[in-house]
C-alpha cells in the first residue's frame, strides 16, 4: 500500500509465509482489488471505512505502521473478523522531536525570518522572539510522545503541567510534570502541546472556550490529530490575537482543499505555521514502524500455522 514506507529488506521476512506485493494504490484502485488480499500493510493516506472494508471479502489482517488507527473503522473491522495491528510508540521520538522543533520555531519566529532573508531583507528587530527557560508548557496527553516532549522541555528549564485522564502518575513524577485539570493547564501554560489520540470524546477539545482562557502570549502546538482542534476557533483566536501563535502539523482535511481558511491565513500572517503531517516522518521512525508491523504480522502467521 505504501511501498516507500516498507523497505524491501523488511518485507522479505514475510516471503516464506505469503506472496508479497509492494505497490502504491489510490483508494479507487484498492476498491477494485482489495478482495484479492488476505493481509494489507499500510500507513495514513487511505481511509479504511465501512465502504472499503465491505469489499475486503478475504482480508484477515490490516496492519498500519502508525501509532493511531483513526483512519481505520476498527469496530467494523472487528465485526468482519479483520485483525487490526498498529505500531504504538514506534515514532515517539520522531514526533516528540518534531513537536519541540515547532515550539522553538514558533517561539523564535524562524520560518518568517527565513522567508525575509530569502528576499534579501535583514530585519532583525522584527523577529525578536521569546526564550523558553522559565516558561510553563502544558502537555495534553502524557503517553510515549507527550512524556518525551516533557523531558525535552525540562532540559530547557520549563515548568511542566500535564492533563491526561489515563495518566501514569509514576511516569509524570519521573519526568517532573504536575498533573492538573484541563482548565488549569489551559489558563496557566505559555506553550500548549497536544499529544492525545483522536476519539469522539476528544473532538474539538480545543475550541472557542479554551482559546478564550489561554494567555494572550500563549502558543499552541498540534502534532497529534486535526480533529482535536476546532479550526474555526483557532482562526478566530489568531485573527483576534487571543493567542500569540500556533503550529499545526495536522489538519482535519488532509491534504487541505484549496479553500482551507487556515492555509490562506498562514499565507498572509506570521503567527501560524502549518506542515504536512511530518511528526512521525523520520527515516528511523519509518524503519522502526515497518519492522515492528512486519514482525507482528509474521508472529500472527506463525501462530496461525501452528494451530
Amino acid at each position: 500500500m505504501s511501498p516507500e514506507y516498507f523497505p524491501e529488506e523488511i518485507l522479505s521476512e514475510l516471503k516464506p509465509f505469503a506472496d508479497v506485493e509492494s505497490k502504491k494504490l489510490s483508494r479507487e484502485e484498492l476498491m477494485e482489488i482489495i478482495h484479492n488480499y488476505h493481509i494489507i500493510l499500510t500507513r495514513i493516506g487511505i481511509k479504511f471505512d465501512k465502504e472499503l472494508l465491505d469489499k475486503a471479502e478475504n482480508l484477515r489482517i490490516l496492519a498500519t505502521a502508525t501509532t493511531g488507527t483513526d483512519h481505520i473503522d476498527v469496530e467494523y473491522a472487528k465485526q468482519k473478523d479483520i485483525k487490526v495491528i498498529s505500531a504504538p510508540g514506534a515514532n515517539a521520538v520522531a514526533a516528540a522531536e518534531y513537536a519541540f522543533g515547532l515550539v522553538l520555531s514558533l517561539a523564535r519566529n524562524v520560518p518568517w525570518a527565513f522567508d525575509s532573508i530569502k528576499n534579501f531583507e535583514f530585519k532583525r528587530s522584527e523577529f525578536i522572539g521569546n526564550e523558553l527557560n522559565g516558561k510553563t508548557i502544558g502537555i495534553i496527553g502524557f503517553g510515549r510522545i507527550g512524556s518525551q516532549v516533557g523531558r525535552y522541555a525540562k532540559t530547557f528549564g520549563m515548568k511542566l503541567l500535564t492533563y491526561d485522564p489515563y495518566i501514569n502518575k509514576e511516569l509524570a513524577d519521573e519526568v517532573g510534570a504536575y498533573i492538573v485539570k484541563l482548565d488549569e493547564l489551559i489558563k496557566n501554560s505559555d506553550v500548549i502541546t497536544l499529544h492525545a489520540f483522536a476519539s469522539p470524546e476528544n473532538g474539538n477539545m480545543i475550541s472557542y472556550d479554551e482559546f478564550s482562557k489561554m494567555k494572550r502570549d500563549a502558543i499552541l502546538i498540534n502534532v497529534a490529530r486535526g480533529s482535536l482542534v476546532d479550526e474555526d476557533a483557532l482562526l478566530d483566536a489568531l485573527e483576534n490575537k487571543k493567542i500569540k501563535g500556533a503550529a499545526v502539523d495536522v489538519l482535519k482535511e488532509e491534504p487541505p482543499s484549496t479553500n482551507n481558511k487556515l492555509v490562506h491565513y498562514s499565507n498572509e500572517n506570521s503567527n501560524l505555521l502549518i506542515t504536512p503531517h511530518l511528526g512521525g516522518s523520520s527515516w528511523e521512525a519509518i524503519y522502526n514502524a515497518a519492522k515492528e508491523i512486519v514482525q507482528k504480522v509474521k508472529e500472527f502467521l506463525i501462530n496461525q500455522g501452528s494451530n
